[in-house]
């Protein structure tokens, strides 16, 4: 290996690490998505080891990365942050425990009533609804049964993480579910005034669309 090629590999290697530890992956994690040994991929992060293209792509994908972080164009400041799962998930069982709570109260039912349909001390739902006591999920159906809420009641789907995960889902498919010619329009970035300008007449009342429609007419004959 040529002193150049040694230089850009360990370069890769180390944007390669700093990015995998950025969104908090695993060695043995990437090592897989390569379907190479760890010590292999060890190496690719050390840049003692080559890496194709194909695999920093797939790299790019699994970590979450945009493939201009490799050029020197995007930086890992510009990607979200990881969420703090252990954070994410206390805060919502306190969450949870409030809805609960309110829920509880506008039913005209008392922590002993919620106790006894679950057949647990009324403790443990004073711990619920404070937070300090996850809700086993089992439990939450049974709350929910008799409080009369779907489950979907105590779902973060309108806001936090959750509900990011959700709408990039429903973008995701909507895009697939597009013809090729109109995916290939959309991302290329030379058609991005074209875009801006549909969504200005979008927002447009039907009067003023009439009068542009009516300008374009005149101009045309």
């Amino acid at each position: 290996m040529s002193d150049r090629n040694s230089a850009r590999a360990k370069i890769l290697g180390d944007l390669i690490r700093n990015a995998r530890e950025y969104v908090e992956r695993s060695q043995e994690a990437c090592a897989k998505v390569l379907n190479i040994s760890l010590e292999e991929y060890q190496q690719v992060e050390e840049g003692t080891h080559f890496i194709s293209l194909p695999g920093m792509e797939a790299l790019v994908i699994y970590l979450g990365v945009p493939m201009a972080y490799f050029w020197g164009t995007a930086k890992l400041e510009d990607v979200l942050s990881p969420a703090s799962y252990s954070d994410l998930i206390s805060l919502r069982h306190r969450v949870i425990g409030i809805l609960l709570r309110q829920l509880r109260l506008q039913e005209k039912r008392t922590q002993k009533d919620l106790a006894e349909a679950l057949d647990v001390d009324r403790k443990l739902i004073r711990q619920y609804e404070i937070g300090e006591e996850p809700i086993p999920y089992v439990h939450l159906e049974q709350l929910c049964r008799l409080l009369g809420v779907p489950v979907e009641y105590f779902v973060d789907d309108k806001h936090g993480p959750l509900a990011r995960h959700e709408a990039d889902q429903k973008v995701r498919k909507m895009f697939h579910q597009l013809s090729p010619e109109i995916r290939t329009f959309l991302l290329n970035p030379v058609n991005e005034r074209y875009l801006e300008v549909a969504l200005r007449l979008s927002l447009m009342d039907v009067g003023k669309l009439r009068q542009i429609a009516e300008s374009l007419l005149d101009i045309t004959y």
